[in-house]
């Protein structure tokens, strides 16, 4: 009997690893699923994390197909590709939902084709939520399914979709009951057909996802976490989060833990029901099917208790020389990176250091869905920095982490009185336009997922504009979420032109009103971010990484999809160095900077200011 196998006696067959980006989330996954597959049992590994490290964590090319894993016997592994779902999806619907647009709006065939095509890019979630359904619901399947998630914003958005997936049906609904109506009136009858059997199904698939998520028989999360500050106080909320979302958590591990310590101790607070488990750290991440077992197999469900010892404390970094930590700063700069790697810690540092330089006004803002910015700072208090707020401590700085999907809320409710009241006079003057009222209404359940993070981010450009900040600092979610941002633009833009076209067919009868100007106003901004994001004069991407192989092989990926949305890579910080590094070649990043780990992480002004002034610069020879 292994001390792994009373965790994976009180598993489900479904199990959603989760946890905050870079905890070891995939690494754990792997390493559950080859012990179910030990025990006779077959498993399936599958990912949702657009990172896609699957197949560096097994070491061994994994697609998305679902395929034995070598060397392990009834273990398969796949990795969800959202490119190739919305293919197949779109080859099997396209044309039935461009009859539903067609037959719910005035627009011509063309357009309407456009308007869907411009609707879907980009909506991997939706995609990925939908593989995940059939995979769940699929009693036939194999007898283990272990989930490998993507970082906690991204995974909270993925089990709040089937919400927003229903809204999107309600919207195709309603476009068809308008074709229905017509039916009705001049045959008197009504057949359904495949825009209602294609309404059907999907509603069927998300409700069944939706009442598996809520079996805690059948479906269950194991949070994957460190005993870090800035991570546990996350993996606190995550946990809150996945309950209020109906999952239920079956244990919490804590991965990676030191010898010496409590590494069950940052972690009190966290409902005391859940089970602990411990993964020792290891002096290099484990690789292949064979270490990773050998690594998870020591999880124990207590702490070690060797008795305390403090370290002696390192030698700081020597200081940089001719490193100004400012310069690598622009108007627009984007700290990018793998979940973990210390994104929000390294742009709470790279704000200080430029507000100190300049005095301000700098911004320092979160767009991550999961924000960390005000832990980093040292501030527990998260609902507070929903305003923005003057930092404490450094001249000129403010901080502020963003509710993205708040804020297009709070637009859509605008737009959506501002259709009643275009209507308004219409229905007043007794004519039948409900149900144009009604598609006009819900129409922004078609925008492309992730124009809320666009629209949170054309207003920053908005501020930067008018003179407000001379820097902003953008801490976003992991490296997924940071490439749809950076081609968003171009598919919201044709988004919101066939939008506002499909306005227009209804210019003659209620006007264009506030909403058309709105519209228009997203229109001009989304095209003057995507002139900033592409000027490396104003803006670029500082990439953030670290020392191990998983996270240098998906930086190279990172800076050439980057680069390849024609965005600067500004700079490459190696964070929590504890050795001499040997930096990536120079064709991705010119600059990279070495930032030393330091026992505890730097939390608060003071030490993030310590921190970030023993940077130092090393050089590619590649």
């Amino acid at each position: 009997m292994s001390a792994l196998d009373p965790l994976l006696d009180r598993l489900p067959r479904i199990v959603l690893v989760a946890g905050k980006g870079g905890v070891g989330k995939t690494t754990f996954a792997v390493g559950l699923g080859a012990a179910f597959a030990r025990r006779g049992e077959k498993t399936l590994v599958v990912s949702t994390d657009p990172a896609a490290a699957l197949g560096d964590v097994i070491g061994a090319p994994v697609g998305d197909v679902a395929r034995s894993v070598r060397g392990a016997p009834r273990l398969q592994a796949r990795q969800l590709d959202s490119t190739e779902l919305r293919r197949e999806f779109l080859a099997r619907w396209r044309a039935v939902i461009a009859e539903i647009v067609d037959r719910g709006t005035y627009l011509a065939r063309a357009e309407v084709d456009g308007l869907v095509d411009a609707a879907l890019p980009g909506a991997d979630e939706i995609f990925a939520l939908l593989a995940l359904a059939d995979l769940i619901v699929n009693q036939d399947g194999p007898a283990r399914i272990v989930v490998d998630t993507a970082p906690t914003g991204h995974t909270l958005r993925l089990l709040a979709l089937p919400d927003t997936f229903r809204a999107l049906l309600d919207v195709l609904d309603t476009m068809q009951d308008k074709h229905r109506f017509v039916v009705s009136a001049l045959t008197h009858r009504y057949k359904r057909d495949a825009a209602d059997a294609f309404i059907d199904e999907m509603r069927s698939r998300v409700d069944a996802l939706k009442r598996a998520l809520a079996d805690h028989g059948s479906v269950a999360a194991v949070v994957i976490t460190r005993a870090e500050p800035v991570v546990a106080l996350e993996t606190e909320r995550y946990v809150d989060a996945l309950r209020a979302l109906g999952v239920g958590v079956a244990a919490l591990v804590v991965n990676a833990a030191a010898a010496d310590g409590d590494p069950l101790g940052g972690f009190r607070s966290i409902d005391t029901t859940i089970p602990r488990w411990v993964v020792p750290r290891r002096a290099t991440p484990p690789r292949g099917v064979a270490d990773v077992s050998a690594t998870i197999a020591q999880s124990a469900t207590t702490a070690p208790r060797r008795p305390a010892r403090r370290r002696a404390a390192k030698a700081s970094p020597r200081p940089a020389r001719g490193l100004e930590l400012a310069s690598l700063v622009r108007p627009l700069t984007i700290v990018g990176g793998k979940g973990g790697v210390g994104k929000s810690t390294v742009s709470c540092a790279l704000a200080i250091a430029a507000a100190d330089a300049e005095g301000g006004p700098v911004l320092l803002v979160s767009t991550d869905p999961a924000p960390s910015i005000a832990d980093a700072l040292g501030d527990s208090d998260q609902l507070r920095w929903r305003e923005e707020r003057r930092v404490t401590g450094v001249k000129g700085l403010s901080a502020r982490q963003l509710d993205a999907s708040a804020a297009f809320a709070a637009s859509r409710d605008r737009y959506q009185s501002q259709i009643d009241s275009m209507f308004g006079a219409v229905v007043a003057r007794g004519a039948d336009a409900a149900r144009d009222r009604a598609v006009m209404r819900d129409l922004l359940a078609l925008a492309p997922p992730g124009v809320d993070e666009l629209f949170a981010l054309s207003l920053l450009g908005d501020e930067l504009a008018a003179g407000r900040f001379t820097r902003i600092v953008v801490d976003p979610a992991p490296t997924g979420h940071l490439l749809r941002l950076l081609e968003m633009p171009a598919t919201a833009l044709d988004w919101s032109h066939r939008l506002m076209r499909l306005m227009l067919e209804y210019r003659d009868v209620v006007g264009l009103g506030d909403a058309a100007a709105e519209l228009l106003e997203f229109s001009k901004r989304t095209r003057a971010l995507d002139a900033l994001l592409r000027d490396p004069a104003r803006a670029g991407v500082m990439l953030v990484t670290l020392d191990e192989p998983v996270v240098r092989a998906q930086t190279r990926r990172l800076a050439r999809s980057v680069r390849q949305r024609d965005c600067d890579v500004i700079a490459l910080v190696w964070n929590r160095s504890r050795r001499a590094v040997d930096p990536l070649p120079q064709f991705v990043a010119a600059r990279q900077v070495c930032a030393a780990e330091t026992r505890p992480p730097p939390v608060g002004v003071a030490a993030l200011r310590r921190w970030s002034r023993s940077w130092r610069e090393v050089r590619s020879t590649g």
